[in-house]
């Protein structure tokens, strides 16, 4: 019986050539997108499976009520709330933290290596599960300044050489680290990222020396520790987090907290869900954050449907054709259920089908996809296996069900010319049937996202001319990597071509910054700022204008800051008057630092244009500056930097220049919105070609159903222009409605969108037009194709059997 199903039904394919290939085309091209998507999906969540006992452990997350109102949650922790639990509590079987800022280079003889690493105890490898090939778990991490390096870094380290014991400098601590262990390679995926693992007992003993930070016994430091906790068997998380509220409320009482805060909660978040979850500030790991992942499947879906509703639409204008077909079945004794799964064979082997032709397309769209600029960030791996080809064959079966079964109902039925009739007379808007409802939401779908993307784009456009920066082509970053501000500056202001040359602590224009609380008295409030260290040079560089004051004078062994410039936002907010009036009034910086008012700058988009405008103080301190900017001669810069390069070998032979332009650093502020604006771009493309490859195939039928009457009509002397609007005014009706679906969907869509941005663009029909004309342009050629021959065929073939 399915054997007699499946020759059927491909004959049945090869008789309609011409919507067969509609089909195929239209389901291959979503079906490939979606197999993307299906690689991803599995890929994302794939994380933190061969950590043991992981249904017990959690990540402890912060969650700080600011005084504003706003929310933001933290996935690092304080050391003193976890230590408290573990210890003051009954529901902890185990507690490991992880104390991030443990990177840079590891020197070892003249060579120098790069990690990224974490401090932690010996807890770790019982919590996590990672193994060691060289060292003893319960000693490695035990000592200060012991070190246990991943197995990939220790073989780039030392190739021919055993590891343990071996001696290794890393800048900035007080004494040498000692190999103790080398990790197996990891069993799999995890989202915690590290190349060397340091012991928490060197935090403990950097911790005693003077000026240290004190990162351990600090309640307010949400920033510096992730804090894993393994729970007791049987122990319930809401009782944990009970725990924590009491903490929260008990411990905190009278302590001094940041000046943006007002209080902390704490929550446990499984270990489980940390890859993929929603984005938390300072979170740990590379993975497809699960927004993106919704968002990709929805898109996803609606080309599917968009598709099925191809085949749908088909199937029903192929459905008195293929009654006569049904009605023979049933009087030769074929049941309902028989009927049916036929039809449900058919569809599911042009699914089939499709996917042989949508996996070497689904190849072509990983490409893309791996060009985008937020996968280079993401620990994205996309391997073949069994079980993805399985997920692809199931995923194939599903669509085909979803494209057949309308008809398969429909065609099965008793009476099946009954309930044909009854769908093609389905009307939802007067004199609009089933079919070309789908035709409507086909068009909707795909001006939507047109729609989107234009509002996007133009939207990046804008805050890209507004930022900050943006107008300085030929103005040169330099990272300078620990190199002191005065010795770096003269030496590469040297290099022909080399212009101006300014510093700063911080990019601005991009989403960099510091803060520091900012007080006008001693009794008044602290109040959050951000803030930027700047030099001597750098407002004449950048063109900011002062309207009261003068800038910071050049004074490289400056030992304690004197003055800072603000801009007029500042002056307003902490009432200091017109901006002539707030030269010379004090300020009182963080805990101590007094200043006077030196400048008032003209307010300028200092950050990107997602932000409002906002208080800024600008600083003057140059061991704080981190960035060098070159203003380059435009002539020949391809040169330029090969001279920039030689001059900082001669600096710093270790090292290699560290280099970007500014506008392109400012793009890059938002290559992930331009990179989702592609992909949309790349959804509404593909719902408008599979849309018109559906309209395509209701054309063909209408012009071959209708081919007797337009022959009539030319007869009676009905002109080629008048046929042509006869068959396609129709159509125009439906792209009308889709455009009124559209455009507020859109609007509703995009407003939301356009409230990310302080800056933003005005709304104007000039947002929705290119949409609209590309769409219609594709219908009309989609239609015209059909139509313009139909109506130049001659009648006399038509009505030669009459």
């Amino acid at each position: 019986m399915f054997q007699n199903y499946l020759k059927t039904a491909y004959r049945n394919i090869l008789r309609y050539k011409a919507f067969s290939f509609i089909n195929l085309f239209g389901l291959a091209l979503s079906m490939s997108v979606c197999l993307l998507i299906i690689m991803l999906i599995k890929d994302a969540y794939s994380y933190d499976l061969f950590h043991p006992k992981s249904e017990r452990a959690y990540r402890i997350i912060t969650k700080p009520d600011r005084k504003n109102g706003r929310s933001e949650t933290y996935a690092p922790s304080p050391y003193m709330v976890a230590k408290t639990l573990a210890d003051d509590y009954t529901q902890v079987e185990l507690w490991t933290p992880l104390v991030r800022n443990f990177s840079g280079a590891l020197q070892y003889g003249e060579k120098s290596f790069d990690f990224n690493g974490l401090l932690t105890g010996p807890s770790f490898f019982e919590m996590f599960g990672f193994e060691l090939e060289q060292g003893s778990p319960a000693e490695a991490l035990e000592s200060p300044y012991s070190i246990v390096l991943a197995h990939e870094l220790a073989e780039r380290m030392f190739p021919n050489e055993n590891p343990i014991g071996k001696a290794l400098n890393i800048p900035g601590f007080a004494a040498g680290f000692r190999v103790t262990g080398v990790l197996k390679p990891f069993p799999g995926k995890t989202h915690l990222e590290f190349t060397a693992l340091g012991s928490l007992s060197t935090q403990l003993a950097e911790e005693k020396l003077p000026g240290a930070d004190n990162v351990t016994g600090e309640w307010r430091d949400y920033y510096s520790v992730y804090n894993f906790v393994r729970l007791k068997a049987g122990v319930d998380k809401s009782a944990a987090e009970l725990a924590l509220a009491d903490i929260a409320n008990t411990r905190y009482q009278g302590l001094e907290l940041e000046s943006r805060d007002r209080g902390y909660a704490f929550a446990l978040q499984p270990l489980g869900d940390i890859t993929p979850s929603m984005p938390l500030s300072y979170s740990m790991g590379n993975g497809m954050p699960v927004f993106l992942i919704w968002f990709l499947s929805a898109l996803g879906l609606a080309i599917l449907l968009s598709a099925c509703f191809n085949y749908t639409n088909l199937a029903i204008a192929r459905s008195f054709q293929r009654s006569r077909e049904v009605g023979v079945r049933k009087v030769l004794g074929a049941a309902k259920g028989q009927v049916f799964w036929q039809f449900i064979n058919e569809s599911v082997l042009t699914a089939l089908l499709a996917l042989l032709l949508a996996y070497p397309l689904m190849k072509l769209a990983k490409l893309q996809f791996a060009r985008l600029s937020f996968t280079e960030f993401m620990d994205i791996d996309m391997r073949e296996d069994l079980a993805l080809f399985g997920l692809f064959l199931a995923f194939a079966g599903i669509a085909g069900l979803m494209a057949g079964l309308l008809p398969a109902l429909a065609l099965s039925r008793t009476k099946p010319m009954a309930v044909l009739q009854k769908f093609q007379n389905a009307t939802i808007i007067r004199k609009i049937g089933l079919r070309k409802v789908l035709l409507v939401v086909q068009f909707t779908l795909a001006l939507f996202f047109l729609i989107i993307v234009t509002i996007t784009w133009r939207q990046v456009s804008h805050a890209m001319a507004v930022n900050f920066g943006f107008g300085q082509p030929s103005t040169l970053l330099v990272n300078l990597q620990g190199q002191a501000y005065g010795k770096a500056s003269a030496a590469l202001s040297q290099v022909n071509g080399v212009e101006q040359v300014s510093a700063i602590s911080h990019v601005m224009g991009t989403w960099q910054d510091g803060s520091t609380d900012v007080r006008t008295s001693e009794d008044s409030e602290k109040t959050g700022v951000r803030h930027y260290f700047i030099d001597h040079q750098y407002l004449n560089h950048f063109g900011i204008k002062l309207v009261a004051g003068e800038g910071f004078p050049e004074n490289l062994a400056q030992q304690h800051e004197h003055f800072a410039i603000v801009n007029e936002t500042f002056a307003r907010q902490f009432q200091l008057g017109s901006p002539e009036e707030a030269i010379g009034k004090p300020l009182l910086l963080g805990d101590s630092t007094q200043v006077a008012v030196r400048g008032v700058v003209k307010d300028f988009p200092f950050k990107p244009a997602v932000y409002a405008m906002e208080p800024l103080l600008l600083r003057y301190d140059p061991a704080q500056l981190q960035v060098l900017n070159l203003r380059l001669d435009a002539k020949n810069i391809p040169a330029r930097l090969v001279a920039l390069e030689k001059a900082w070998k001669e600096l710093d032979s270790s090292t290699s220049l560290d280099a970007s332009f500014f506008d392109e650093t400012v793009r890059e502020n938002y290559s992930n919105i331009l990179d989702l604006a592609r992909i949309v771009a790349f959804f509404g493309l593909m719902g408008m070609v599979i849309a018109c490859l559906g309209l395509l195939g209701i054309t063909i039928y209408m012009v071959e159903s209708k081919a007797k009457e337009i022959s009539i009509r030319k007869v009676l002397g009905a002109r080629a222009g008048d046929i042509v609007l006869y068959l396609s005014k129709g159509y125009l009706l439906l792209f009308a409605i889709a455009v009124v679906i559209a455009a507020p969907a859109s609007f509703l869509v995009g407003n939301k969108l356009l409230q990310a941005f302080a800056d933003r663009i005005a709304w104007s029909p000039m947002l929705f037009l290119p949409g609209v004309l590309l769409l219609l342009a594709f219908a009309a050629l989609t239609t015209g194709s059909q139509t313009v021959r139909a109506a130049l065929s001659n009648p006399a073939d038509s009505l030669r059997s009459e």
